[in-house]
């Protein structure tokens, strides 16, 4: 199975509780789903975005180009004032433990494609979580733009980094 971590596309400044794409932003959407049509990422079967619209608008143009609809997954969303460190660590583990388990799901599932797009403060504290072939806390993956995306491949070995990029 084939996991793939995005952030959202570029975002503007209003409303300012949950900011919209900005003109680059909607240009960063549309070169990934160029880029999933050319081959350049795996096309996804299923699309996980957080509850904010900038993440929906994000997966917009893949989700209209392959008639598939986004889940919003509330693990997803960023750091609510409300929660403590260690319950926004807690949501994102659980949430990819639950990635991890759809990879041990029978073999005609197995060659699923998640895509997942969330905000960098997620982003920031997943990596300190996958444990995988690569070192994520490693400057290599020490920032994350808008649009950048990390794939992974999960199976019974555990998690393997496949390619970082970016939709720019």
């Amino acid at each position: 199975m084939k996991f793939v971590l995005f952030r959202h596309g570029s975002k503007g400044f209003t409303p300012f509780e949950d900011p919209e794409l900005n003109a680059q932003g909607f240009q960063q959407s549309i070169k990934l789903a160029e880029l999933v049509k050319s081959n350049g990422l795996p096309s996804p079967t299923r699309l996980f975005v957080s509850p904010r619209r900038r993440t929906s608008q994000t997966f917009y143009p893949v989700s209209k180009e392959l008639s598939l609809e986004m889940q919003i997954k509330e693990e997803l969303d960023l750091r609510q004032p409300e929660e403590s460190q260690s319950e926004f660590r807690s949501r994102i583990q659980g949430f990819l433990d639950f990635i991890a388990r759809q990879s041990n799901l029978p073999a005609q599932q197995n060659n699923e494609v998640i895509f997942a797009c969330t905000h960098y403060d997620w982003i920031e504290e997943s990596l300190t979580l996958i444990d995988c072939d690569k070192n994520l806390n490693s400057f290599e993956f020490s920032h994350w733009g808008p649009s950048q995306f990390l794939i992974f491949e999960i199976d019974n070995s555990g998690w393997k980094v496949l390619k970082k990029g970016d939709a720019k």
